[in-house]
């Protein structure tokens, strides 16, 4: 299109609609809230109830990859002690989404394409009740393990461990944390623990190259005579959506969306049992790892969402698309574009009670694990 007719299709919708968006502007609040919901209480005796119906096959999968991709359904029996010197709550305090439809071109039919972008972030939690969460997540693991019917390694064993290992640096006052896809996350271990990754974490900030904390679990599995697991646990609040990455040819509107929904969106962990440890190899035994097939999530309510922002060019895109028709123009008002940004408001109470719903019902279900497959 020429831009000397662009520029007076655009300056003529903008006049069109100006009194309209004045109107709008004057009678639409700032902020839309969700109505509010109450935080609730959640004992760890309903997080087990939450799976006793439940398979655990169906929310763990894992491989050894020392036993040549063995499941490791087949190696859990041999475990009759189990250490968990490594820890990781990651709590992602930000959310952010995308959709986009690729700008297209066939004749008689012109598409710009379109983008929709949306921001959620957490608000109302603070260092210290994430810090609490994760105490309390770790002691009702092990005492989960120890209801599994294993011999739990005591955190007092592990003081060597803690002084061989690469901690994290990561204080109460300025917890880790780190940004990946769309997400951010801060990262706590227990209180008295070193906050651990290894190589093959992906929210951690070890290289690949970096084998020291890696090694040392497989050589103090040997020590302690137990299978080794190391969990990151992923908390998110919300549900997030999109329709994706879509061609023009196939798709006229991108759209995104959001809902609070606390869940353990992700679990991984390490898992070892060295029979024999030399040359920082585990040279007999079991080593692989599992992961989450299925989430788990709380069905409690915590906090609302706010809309702080939104920007919209829809209506003068459609103003300027009847106009450019006229003049016999495809699509005059250019790509759809749309960006909004909310926050989720909630108390450290609330979220608390929430997030270790969900995490609880997570190592209720590990332990369940343990116990389809005993040791002898």
């Amino acid at each position: 299109m020429p831009r000397t007719l662009r520029t007076a299709l655009n300056t003529l919708a903008a006049t069109l609609l100006l009194a309209a968006v004045t109107a709008q502007a004057q009678t639409t609040p700032a902020a839309e809230s969700a109505p509010a919901a109450g935080a609730g209480t959640a004992p760890q005796a309903a997080a087990t109830a939450a799976t006793a119906d439940a398979d655990p096959d169906a929310h763990f999968k894992g491989k050894m990859g020392g036993t040549f991709g063995k499941n490791i359904i087949d190696v859990l029996p041999s475990a009759k002690r189990v250490a968990v010197p490594a820890f990781r709550l990651a709590f992602i305090t930000n959310n952010a989404v995308t959709a986009q439809v690729r700008g297209s071109y066939l004749p008689g039919r012109d598409s710009s394409g379109a983008r929709s972008s949306l921001h959620l972030a957490l608000k109302g939690v603070d260092a210290a009740a994430l810090q609490a969460i994760t105490d309390k997540a770790y002691a009702q693991l092990l005492d989960q393990l120890r209801q599994s019917g294993r011999e739990v390694v005591p955190v007092e064993e592990m003081k060597e461990f803690f002084g061989t290992v690469n901690p994290t640096e990561s204080t109460a006052a300025k917890p880790y944390s780190k940004e990946q896809n769309g997400q951010t996350a801060s990262i706590f271990a227990p209180t008295g623990m070193p906050l651990v990754f290894t190589h093959f974490d992906q929210w951690g900030d070890r290289g690949s190259f970096d084998l020291n904390n890696y090694r040392r679990l497989g050589e103090f599995s040997h020590k302690w005579n137990a299978a080794v697991i190391a969990p990151l646990v992923i908390v998110n609040f919300a549900r997030m959506s999109s329709s994706g990455n879509t061609s023009g040819l196939t798709s006229r509107t991108a759209e995104t969306g959001a809902e609070l929904a606390m869940s353990v969106a992700g679990y991984n962990s390490y898992y070892a049992r060295s029979e024999e440890f030399r040359n920082n190899v585990v040279m007999k035994g079991d080593e692989g790892s599992f992961n989450m097939a299925a989430p788990f999530a709380s069905p409690m309510t915590f906090g609302t969402m706010k809309l702080l922002a939104q920007e919209d060019n829809s209506a003068v895109k459609g103003v300027v698309d009847i106009f450019g028709k006229l003049a016999g123009l495809a699509n005059a008002g250019g790509a759809a574009r749309s960006t909004a940004r909310y926050e989720a408001e909630t108390t450290n109470d609330a979220y608390s009670a929430a997030a270790l719903d969900a995490v609880n019902r997570s190592s209720a279900m590990l332990a369940k694990w343990l116990r389809k497959y005993p040791a002898p």
